[in-house]
Protein backbone atom coordinates (compact mmCIF):
# COMPACT_ATOMS: atom_id res chain seq x y z
CA UNK A 1 0.00 0.00 0.00
CA UNK A 2 1.40 3.40 -0.80
CA UNK A 3 2.37 5.75 1.61
CA UNK A 4 -0.56 7.12 4.17
CA UNK A 5 -1.32 9.04 7.35
CA UNK A 6 -3.91 8.91 9.72
CA UNK A 7 -5.97 12.18 9.93
CA UNK A 8 -4.94 14.10 12.98
CA UNK A 9 -8.51 14.35 14.93
CA UNK A 10 -8.37 10.60 14.76
CA UNK A 11 -4.80 10.43 15.88
CA UNK A 12 -6.10 12.89 18.74
CA UNK A 13 -8.80 10.62 19.90
CA UNK A 14 -6.51 7.20 20.05
CA UNK A 15 -4.61 9.54 22.07
CA UNK A 16 -7.75 10.33 24.29
CA UNK A 17 -8.42 6.38 24.43
CA UNK A 18 -4.60 5.97 25.73
CA UNK A 19 -5.60 8.67 28.20
CA UNK A 20 -8.52 7.33 29.87
CA UNK A 21 -7.92 3.76 30.03
CA UNK A 22 -3.96 3.05 29.58
CA UNK A 23 -4.42 -0.46 30.34
CA UNK A 24 -6.55 -1.07 27.39
CA UNK A 25 -6.73 -4.21 25.16
CA UNK A 26 -5.44 -2.68 22.13
CA UNK A 27 -5.64 -6.34 20.25
CA UNK A 28 -8.55 -5.14 17.65
CA UNK A 29 -7.17 -1.67 17.14
CA UNK A 30 -6.96 -0.32 13.37
CA UNK A 31 -6.82 2.13 11.05
CA UNK A 32 -5.75 1.53 7.61
CA UNK A 33 -8.29 -1.71 5.88
CA UNK A 34 -6.44 -5.16 4.87
CA UNK A 35 -6.70 -6.10 1.56
CA UNK A 36 -10.65 -7.15 2.03
CA UNK A 37 -11.29 -3.58 2.23
CA UNK A 38 -9.07 -2.24 -0.09
CA UNK A 39 -11.48 -4.24 -2.72
CA UNK A 40 -14.45 -2.19 -1.67
CA UNK A 41 -15.46 1.66 -0.47
CA UNK A 42 -14.56 2.11 2.64
CA UNK A 43 -13.03 4.93 4.87
CA UNK A 44 -10.19 2.75 5.74
CA UNK A 45 -8.67 3.01 2.63
CA UNK A 46 -6.16 5.92 1.84
CA UNK A 47 -8.09 8.73 0.30
CA UNK A 48 -5.94 9.22 -2.59
CA UNK A 49 -4.60 5.79 -3.55
CA UNK A 50 -7.92 3.70 -2.64
CA UNK A 51 -11.74 3.59 -3.07
CA UNK A 52 -13.10 6.06 -0.15
CA UNK A 53 -17.14 7.80 0.03
CA UNK A 54 -15.54 10.98 -0.26
CA UNK A 55 -12.47 12.84 -2.44
CA UNK A 56 -11.18 15.44 0.21
CA UNK A 57 -9.85 19.00 -1.09
CA UNK A 58 -5.92 18.17 -0.78
CA UNK A 59 -3.19 16.02 -2.12
CA UNK A 60 -2.65 13.47 1.16
CA UNK A 61 -2.71 10.05 1.28
CA UNK A 62 -5.09 10.00 4.35
CA UNK A 63 -7.06 7.43 6.35
CA UNK A 64 -10.46 8.70 7.44
CA UNK A 65 -11.60 5.94 9.67
CA UNK A 66 -10.10 3.76 12.83
CA UNK A 67 -11.08 1.17 15.16
CA UNK A 68 -10.68 0.95 19.05
CA UNK A 69 -10.79 -2.39 20.96
CA UNK A 70 -13.80 -2.98 22.80
CA UNK A 71 -12.23 -3.19 26.44
CA UNK A 72 -10.73 -0.69 28.31
CA UNK A 73 -9.93 -2.51 30.86
CA UNK A 74 -11.60 0.04 33.58
CA UNK A 75 -13.45 -0.74 36.12
CA UNK A 76 -16.76 1.85 35.31
CA UNK A 77 -15.71 2.46 32.16
CA UNK A 78 -16.96 0.96 28.91
CA UNK A 79 -17.04 1.07 25.09
CA UNK A 80 -21.12 1.24 25.39
CA UNK A 81 -20.66 5.08 27.73
CA UNK A 82 -17.77 6.36 25.72
CA UNK A 83 -19.93 5.84 22.48
CA UNK A 84 -23.09 6.78 24.08
CA UNK A 85 -21.07 9.96 24.98
CA UNK A 86 -19.47 10.97 21.70
CA UNK A 87 -23.41 10.69 20.87
CA UNK A 88 -24.51 12.74 23.03
CA UNK A 89 -21.66 15.32 21.89
CA UNK A 90 -22.74 14.69 18.43
CA UNK A 91 -26.46 15.40 18.69
CA UNK A 92 -26.18 18.53 20.86
CA UNK A 93 -24.39 19.85 17.59
CA UNK A 94 -20.76 20.08 20.33
CA UNK A 95 -19.09 17.25 17.91
CA UNK A 96 -19.12 17.76 14.14
CA UNK A 97 -15.62 15.43 13.49
CA UNK A 98 -17.48 12.49 13.10
CA UNK A 99 -19.30 10.77 10.15
CA UNK A 100 -20.84 8.03 11.93
CA UNK A 101 -19.84 5.65 14.41
CA UNK A 102 -20.27 1.31 14.14
CA UNK A 103 -20.59 -0.71 17.61
CA UNK A 104 -21.98 -3.95 18.64
CA UNK A 105 -24.50 -4.11 15.42
CA UNK A 106 -25.39 -0.80 15.40
CA UNK A 107 -24.87 2.20 13.35
CA UNK A 108 -25.01 6.00 14.51
CA UNK A 109 -24.22 8.41 10.85
CA UNK A 110 -24.27 12.16 10.97
CA UNK A 111 -26.52 11.82 7.76
CA UNK A 112 -29.67 10.25 9.99
CA UNK A 113 -28.99 12.59 12.82
CA UNK A 114 -27.34 10.23 15.09
CA UNK A 115 -30.42 7.84 15.10
CA UNK A 116 -29.40 4.21 16.15
CA UNK A 117 -29.92 1.48 13.33
CA UNK A 118 -29.37 -1.88 12.83
CA UNK A 119 -26.19 -2.92 11.50
CA UNK A 120 -25.90 -5.80 9.27
CA UNK A 121 -22.47 -5.26 7.64
CA UNK A 122 -19.99 -8.09 7.55
CA UNK A 123 -18.59 -7.53 10.91
CA UNK A 124 -20.74 -6.96 14.38
CA UNK A 125 -18.26 -4.33 15.41
CA UNK A 126 -18.50 -6.73 18.67
CA UNK A 127 -14.75 -6.81 19.61
CA UNK A 128 -13.96 -3.09 18.82
CA UNK A 129 -16.24 0.34 17.93
CA UNK A 130 -15.60 2.11 14.20
CA UNK A 131 -15.36 5.66 14.32
CA UNK A 132 -15.19 7.57 10.20
CA UNK A 133 -14.31 10.92 10.76
CA UNK A 134 -15.20 14.27 8.25
CA UNK A 135 -13.71 14.49 4.87
CA UNK A 136 -13.57 18.21 5.38
CA UNK A 137 -9.99 19.90 5.93
CA UNK A 138 -10.84 21.91 8.80
CA UNK A 139 -12.59 19.23 11.02
CA UNK A 140 -10.13 16.43 9.87
CA UNK A 141 -7.16 18.58 10.89
CA UNK A 142 -8.52 19.23 14.20
CA UNK A 143 -7.16 17.41 17.64
CA UNK A 144 -9.31 19.97 19.85
CA UNK A 145 -10.25 17.85 22.87
CA UNK A 146 -12.79 14.99 22.18
CA UNK A 147 -13.49 15.32 26.05
CA UNK A 148 -13.49 11.70 27.16
CA UNK A 149 -12.16 12.59 30.68
CA UNK A 150 -15.14 14.54 30.98
CA UNK A 151 -17.51 10.69 30.85
CA UNK A 152 -18.63 10.18 34.18
CA UNK A 153 -17.19 6.91 35.53
CA UNK A 154 -17.77 5.93 39.42
CA UNK A 155 -14.65 6.78 41.78
CA UNK A 156 -12.28 4.02 42.28
CA UNK A 157 -10.84 2.76 45.94
CA UNK A 158 -7.63 3.67 44.57
CA UNK A 159 -8.91 7.53 43.48
CA UNK A 160 -10.66 7.90 46.89
CA UNK A 161 -7.33 7.33 48.68
CA UNK A 162 -5.72 10.24 45.75
CA UNK A 163 -8.06 12.51 46.56
CA UNK A 164 -7.89 12.02 50.48
CA UNK A 165 -4.66 12.29 50.56
CA UNK A 166 -4.28 15.56 47.90
CA UNK A 167 -7.00 17.03 50.19
CA UNK A 168 -4.58 15.84 53.61
CA UNK A 169 -1.66 17.68 51.70
CA UNK A 170 -3.24 20.99 50.93
CA UNK A 171 -4.94 21.19 54.60
CA UNK A 172 -1.37 20.75 56.09
CA UNK A 173 -0.31 23.03 54.59
CA UNK A 174 -2.69 25.98 55.83
CA UNK A 175 -2.04 24.32 59.03
CA UNK A 176 1.59 24.96 59.01
CA UNK A 177 1.15 27.88 57.77
CA UNK A 178 -1.09 29.16 60.73
CA UNK A 179 1.26 27.60 63.04
CA UNK A 180 3.85 29.82 61.47
CA UNK A 181 2.35 32.75 61.36
CA UNK A 182 0.02 33.00 64.50
CA UNK A 183 1.27 30.84 67.04
CA UNK A 184 0.31 33.24 69.66
CA UNK A 185 -3.53 33.84 68.34
CA UNK A 186 -6.99 32.34 70.08
CA UNK A 187 -8.56 29.55 68.25
CA UNK A 188 -11.40 31.69 67.05
CA UNK A 189 -8.75 34.26 65.35
CA UNK A 190 -7.00 30.89 64.15
CA UNK A 191 -10.45 30.17 62.08
CA UNK A 192 -10.92 33.66 61.19
CA UNK A 193 -7.76 34.25 59.37
CA UNK A 194 -8.46 30.42 57.53
CA UNK A 195 -12.02 31.46 56.64
CA UNK A 196 -9.77 34.90 54.94
CA UNK A 197 -7.49 32.90 53.18
CA UNK A 198 -10.47 30.47 51.63
CA UNK A 199 -12.33 33.60 50.62
CA UNK A 200 -9.58 35.00 48.81
CA UNK A 201 -10.98 36.06 45.42
CA UNK A 202 -9.53 35.11 42.05
CA UNK A 203 -11.33 34.48 38.50
CA UNK A 204 -13.39 32.12 37.57
CA UNK A 205 -13.59 31.03 33.75
CA UNK A 206 -14.77 33.03 31.15
CA UNK A 207 -16.50 33.81 28.24
CA UNK A 208 -16.87 36.54 25.67
CA UNK A 209 -18.37 39.39 28.19
CA UNK A 210 -19.33 36.59 31.40
CA UNK A 211 -16.66 36.80 34.07
CA UNK A 212 -17.05 36.37 37.43
CA UNK A 213 -15.11 36.21 40.49
CA UNK A 214 -14.88 33.17 43.64
CA UNK A 215 -12.66 32.22 46.28
CA UNK A 216 -10.73 29.11 46.52
CA UNK A 217 -13.90 27.70 48.50
CA UNK A 218 -15.79 27.60 45.45
CA UNK A 219 -13.72 25.44 43.68
CA UNK A 220 -15.60 22.12 44.66
CA UNK A 221 -18.19 23.47 43.34
CA UNK A 222 -17.61 24.81 40.68
CA UNK A 223 -16.18 21.51 39.19
CA UNK A 224 -19.31 20.01 40.21
CA UNK A 225 -21.51 22.51 38.14
CA UNK A 226 -19.71 21.87 35.06
CA UNK A 227 -19.51 18.19 35.55
CA UNK A 228 -23.36 17.54 35.85
CA UNK A 229 -24.65 20.90 34.32
CA UNK A 230 -22.13 21.78 31.20
CA UNK A 231 -22.23 25.37 33.36
CA UNK A 232 -20.28 27.06 36.12
CA UNK A 233 -21.81 28.78 39.15
CA UNK A 234 -20.79 31.66 36.78
CA UNK A 235 -22.91 30.43 34.10
CA UNK A 236 -20.14 29.98 31.66
CA UNK A 237 -19.97 27.28 29.83
CA UNK A 238 -17.13 24.41 29.56
CA UNK A 239 -13.71 25.41 28.81
CA UNK A 240 -12.19 24.19 25.69
CA UNK A 241 -9.75 22.09 27.91
CA UNK A 242 -12.85 20.22 28.95
CA UNK A 243 -13.92 19.57 32.80
CA UNK A 244 -10.92 17.77 32.99
CA UNK A 245 -9.01 20.37 31.72
CA UNK A 246 -10.73 22.90 34.21
CA UNK A 247 -9.49 20.82 37.61
CA UNK A 248 -5.41 21.04 36.65
CA UNK A 249 -5.92 24.64 36.14
CA UNK A 250 -7.76 24.85 39.43
CA UNK A 251 -4.70 22.42 40.95
CA UNK A 252 -2.57 25.19 39.58
CA UNK A 253 -4.49 27.76 41.21
CA UNK A 254 -4.20 26.39 44.62
CA UNK A 255 -0.80 25.71 44.14
CA UNK A 256 -0.09 29.35 43.27
CA UNK A 257 -2.65 30.74 46.06
CA UNK A 258 -0.32 28.07 48.26
CA UNK A 259 3.04 29.59 47.37
CA UNK A 260 1.62 33.10 47.60
CA UNK A 261 1.26 32.01 51.43
CA UNK A 262 4.07 30.67 51.59
CA UNK A 263 6.23 33.75 50.39
CA UNK A 264 4.55 35.84 53.01
CA UNK A 265 5.66 34.31 56.11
Amino acid sequence: MSNWVLIPCLKALFAEFDRIAPGRDRASDGSIGDAAHGKEVSDHNPDETGSVPIRDSDRVNEVHAIDVDDDLRESDLTMEKVVQFLLGRCRAGKEKRLRYIIYNRRIWSASSGWVQKTYTGASAHTEHAHFSASYTTSLEASTASWHLEDIPVALTAADKAWIDARIDAVAGEVITKLRQTADDLSDTERIRIAQTMLAQKMSGTSAPGNTYERGLNDLVPDLWQLAFFSRTKGGDPVPPAGVFGQILAELATVKAELAGLKAQS
